[in-house]
């Protein structure tokens, strides 16, 4: 247990919920109390009537009574206090976990396996950190309860000290139950990703159309099985082990409280303690094994509570650490974006390498090669989605490192050719291209198409699209697309425009009045802010209206220059002009 993890919890919880907290905190202490009165009660109880004496009985009721109604009282309001606090902080913590996953300004952890594990587990977090984490309040209350059998035990006979000691085993057997337990809920994670990613795939309209026409609806299905059947497997070894070692160590401290009952009546029938004292040893004995239940499932819930916390600290710092540039992006561009030496990997071989491109200020950029070239990721850079392995880039000599992410975003704008199709509003979903300008959409929806997409719609631009948030109009891919060209015209003075194939879904027609209204934007970045517009396409008709073609292959640029320059080089960007010239002849 990390003392930054319990930390973070306790802070949150008195920052957002002071008065619970503190109430948990004063109760907690009393509650470890409460067992022990029981059992002194008893023994009083027991002693008085053997005795006739009265104070004995009275002191003993009330022991008895104060202890029972705390039991009642004290341990209910405990437990709808902690409830209560779990929802209020946990729903401050979901809040920040959904925001920080949509807003994080890098997209590295979405495409590496554990972090993706660790985004699985995070869903939902909030809540049940808290909740498991107060867990440890248990774990102290325990704690305390051992130390005050110890003392009571103690004044019975000292051999009886000994008694707590043999659930220690037991604790260490809990603490080792719990690590595999969250070992094997990790090893799982990846396996109930990729099992709700194939139900997802499985029950979606347009997956769903190749899996029926391929008839391998049944393949994916026996994927997702076997997926659920080694995960359930994992979990049922990890069940077994639990329990197996839960039981050895239960074991031990019932031979250890058998043999304690044994030594206190032999004490008691030689006269040297009062009868009253088997009573208590019994009583405080059976407690220790319901204490030690309790004990063992306060520091399994706390060991899982500060593993989410875990969870919770690694996003918070992941966040923080995208979020730290301090500069922001000129108002206009005077020289351009400058590539130095800039190399790229995802962790295995290198996508980019040496990398060397200046992109002027007010230019038209296309960048051509093969698929695998590393034209998407050379954009992911530009973006500001990934740092560069090795290498600079900078903007108008500023590396693009120190920014401030949020601030370079807010100059760009995009149409990628995996567009998103968000289940808003009509008139949202082009809106969220740019949200100060959420209900000024008129201009972007007609240059980008999505007018006229509005125009046959039922309810217009307040129509629902997609099924995903309620019964709303599903739109065929073209008028999806439309919908995300408008997006991209809706930042009217961007720095950068990155337009990644972004016709696909369009016929000749529809392409060719995009593209016609990109150029015509494109000027008129270029005048107000010296903007770049970067093409993506492998269509050479759209790609030679380009100032500058830059050509990739395996990583490198092999050619760069005009669209004649290159024809007249005979290389390999002449290569695949011809080719797909050829093609409509």
């Amino acid at each position: 247990m990390k003392f930054s993890e319990i930390r973070t919890l306790l802070t949150e919880c008195l920052r957002h919920a002071p008065g619970r907290t503190w109430l948990l905190l004063i109760l907690t202490p009393l509650g470890a109390v409460t067992p022990g009165l029981t059992a002194l009660g008893l023994q009083w109880i027991v002693d008085g009537v053997l005795t006739g004496s009265r104070p004995l009985l009275i002191g003993g009721a009330l022991c008895a009574a104060t202890a029972g109604a705390f039991v009642l009282a004290g341990g209910r309001v405990m437990q709808v206090q902690a409830g209560l606090l779990g929802n209020e902080v946990g729903t401050v913590l979901d809040r920040r976990i959904i925001r920080w996953c949509a807003t994080l300004p890098t997209t590295a952890h979405l495409e590496d396996t554990e972090s993706l594990r660790r985004i699985e587990q995070i869903r939902g977090l909030g809540g049940r950190t808290v909740t498991t984490g107060l867990a440890g309040l248990n774990v102290v209350q325990s704690g305390l309860w051992l130390v005050i059998t110890t003392i009571l035990l103690a004044g019975v006979h000292p051999v009886l000290l000994a008694l707590p000691l043999f659930a220690v085993p037991s604790i260490l057997l809990t603490r080792t139950t719990s690590r595999r337990t969250e070992a094997a809920r990790a090893e799982t994670a990846e396996r109930n990703r990729a099992e709700q990613h194939l139900f997802t795939t499985i029950t979606e309209a347009n997956s769903a159309k190749e899996l029926r026409l391929g008839t391998s609806g049944a393949h994916a299905a026996a994927i997702a099985r076997r997926l659920r059947e080694e995960r359930a497997a994992i979990l049922g070894r990890a069940t077994l082990t639990v329990g197996g070692l839960t039981l050895i160590g239960s074991l031990i401290f019932v031979a250890a409280f058998l043999g304690a009952l044994y030594l206190t009546v032999q004490l008691a029938l030689s006269g040297a303690v009062s009868p009253g004292a088997l009573l208590l040893v019994a009583t405080l004995g059976g407690q220790i094994r319901g204490q030690l239940d309790l004990l063992t499932h306060a520091l399994t819930l706390a060991g899982r509570g500060l593993t989410m916390a875990g969870h919770y600290l690694w996003l918070r710092d992941l966040y923080g650490a995208g979020s730290s540039g301090p500069l922001s992006p000129p108002g206009r561009l005077r020289d351009g974006i400058t590539f130095s030496g800039v190399d790229f990997s995802y962790g295995g071989p290198p996508v980019l390498r040496g990398i060397d491109l200046h992109l002027p200020s007010g230019a038209t950029v296309a960048l051509v090669g093969d698929h695998g070239s590393g034209k998407t990721t050379l954009v992911k850079l530009l973006c500001g989605f990934y740092q560069p392995t090795n290498g600079t880039i900078t903007v108008d000599g500023t590396p693009l490192t120190e920014m401030d992410p949020t601030a370079w975003r807010e100059r760009m704008t995009s149409a990628f050719q995996d567009f998103s199709r968000f289940p808003f509003l009509a008139r949202e979903a082009v809106g969220v291209g740019h949200l100060p300008g959420m209900h000024e959409i008129a201009e972007a929806a007609e240059k980008g198409g999505a007018a006229q997409v509005f125009a046959r719609l039922p309810e217009g631009e307040e129509t629902r699209l997609g099924k995903a948030l309620g019964d709303g109009v599903e739109l065929s891919g073209g008028q999806w697309q439309k919908v995300a060209l408008s997006r991209a015209f809706m930042r009217s003075t961007p720095l950068l425009a990155v337009l990644d194939e972004p016709t696909a879904a369009l016929d000749a027609a529809s392409e060719y009045e995009v593209y016609r209204r990109y150029a015509e934007a494109a000027q008129e970045w270029q005048h107000a802010t010296g903007g770049i517009t970067l093409l993506v396409s492998h269509r050479f008709a759209t790609i030679r209206m380009a100032d500058l073609i830059v050509v990739l292959d395996g990583g490198r640029i092999i050619e760069r220059g005009t669209h004649a320059k290159l024809i007249a080089l005979g290389g390999r960007y002449a290569h695949l002009y011809d080719l797909q010239a050829s093609a409509y002849q």
